[in-house]
């Protein structure tokens, strides 16, 4: 065999060096260095990135991870394995679709990251190793996907709410998508609202009626998918406006006439930013009526006067009633003249209407017990008192409505 010289040692240690010394500068990343015979892991770099790099806390979103594998000189390497493993502390939830890719014609793989639940904290850590015959000289490439909201800090709560000085019974709503965490608007907080011991509710936007007036101290909570939590507090005044004011009653015509239909007008003033909701009419003959507007039609079967009774309500349930006296006129017009002989007296009446009706019964009283004798309904009878004296006598006219007029008179018998 050839004898090994001292020249032939400083040779052979010089390229065992050299060997040694490309190898161990061997990178995940690209870089130019010469073409080594060996395995392919000590002679590869990778290159890794996922898009989106940043997905929500859900547990459904993700992100699609490339590897890109290339030997010394730039080119594609085709059917390199690469393990992946997910960090040692991954947020609950988070998940790879393999445990290992394979790069096609591209050099290139891909897999997807699913995103960690609501309430895990931390981000995600992936691991990606080559695959080779040399185990102890892979080197390996992690790549960091954010999870949104991190979770590292507390909520800052707030909110807004409108109108800014409501009154009793009227909604305010409350609206919390100012409140923040991590320096963006909080759409996974959840939030828990106390309206200063009226009430409870939850939701980012909220809304509540105070039942009284006063001031009350309104608190919102909100708490973020890792538990943390801020309460921020406003003081609501509610006011407790004035009952309804004005109220009164007109009708057309002024004096309605017995059995037409006249127009009664209600009149009513609510406090501001509220309104009158009802108007109940009681007309004093029997009869009621109740609706949301204030004009109605009704026809009172008879002359006389009737109290009126008229309620107005608003929305807060709030109410004023006050009466008016509704003379209503029967349209007709009566009376009599008398003559007297002895004892004996003879009645003439006249009787007209202003509406279009018809005269159909005259009832006498000749002495105004309430007793009519309506024997033959003549316009003109005789009556014998008897005897010398002053009576009271009255007529009573009746028309084709049924509507009745009274007329009474003095008569003297010598």
């Amino acid at each position: 065999m050839p004898r090994i010289t001292r020249w032939n040692r400083l040779v052979a240690a010089a390229a065992f060096t050299a060997a040694a010394m490309t190898l161990g500068a061997c990178s995940l990343d690209k870089q130019e260095m010469p073409a080594l015979s060996g395995p392919s892991e000590l002679a590869l770099s990778l290159s890794i990135t996922a898009t989106p790099d940043q997905i929500p806390r859900d547990g459904s979103s993700q992100s699609i991870v490339t590897i890109t594998a290339r030997d010394v000189e730039g080119r594609p390497l085709v059917g390199e394995r690469i393990s992946l493993a997910l960090g040692a502390n991954a947020p609950a939830g988070a998940s790879l679709s393999a445990s290992e890719v394979v790069t096609g014609s591209t050099g290139q793989a891909t897999f997807a990251v699913t995103a960690p639940m609501l309430g895990s904290t931390g981000n995600i850590l992936i691991t990606a190793t080559p695959v080779g015959t040399n185990g102890g000289n892979a080197v390996s490439r992690v790549i960091q996907i954010i999870a949104t909201p991190q979770n590292t800090t507390v909520p800052t709560a707030a909110f807004s709410f409108s109108p800014s000085t409501p009154d009793i019974g009227q909604v305010v709503t409350f609206n919390a998508s100012s409140t923040q965490d991590e320096g963006v608007s909080c759409t996974s907080c959840t939030f828990t609202w106390d309206f200063g011991g009226e009430g409870t509710a939850s939701g980012m936007i909220a809304t509540h009626a105070f039942g009284s007036g006063g001031s009350y101290v309104v608190a919102l909570t909100a708490t973020d998918s890792g538990g943390s939590s801020s309460t921020a507090r406003q003081t609501v005044t509610v006011s407790a406006p004035s009952i309804p004011t004005g109220v009164s009653v007109t009708s057309s015509p002024s004096t309605p006439i017995a059995g037409q239909a006249a127009t009664f007008t209600a009149n009513a003033t609510a406090a501001t930013n509220h309104r009158i909701v009802s108007y109940q009419f009681i007309w004093g003959d029997g009869g009621s009526s109740t609706q949301a507007s204030p004009v109605i039609q009704h026809a009172y079967s008879q002359s006389g006067s009737y109290l009126l009774t008229l309620t107005v309500r608003d929305d807060l349930g709030q109410s004023t009633t006050t009466n008016t006296v509704i003379t209503v006129s029967s349209g007709l017009s009566a009376s009599f003249t008398t003559s007297v002989s002895g004892t004996t007296v003879t009645f003439t009446a006249t009787a007209s209407s202003s509406v279009a009706s018809t005269i159909t019964d005259y009832a006498w009283d000749f002495d105004s017990d309430g007793t009519y004798d309506t024997n033959g309904s003549s316009s003109s009878v005789s009556h014998d008192y008897g005897a010398s004296g002053t009576y009271r006598a009255t007529l009573k006219v009746t028309d084709n409505r049924g509507t009745t007029q009274t007329f009474s008179a003095n008569v003297t018998v010598p």
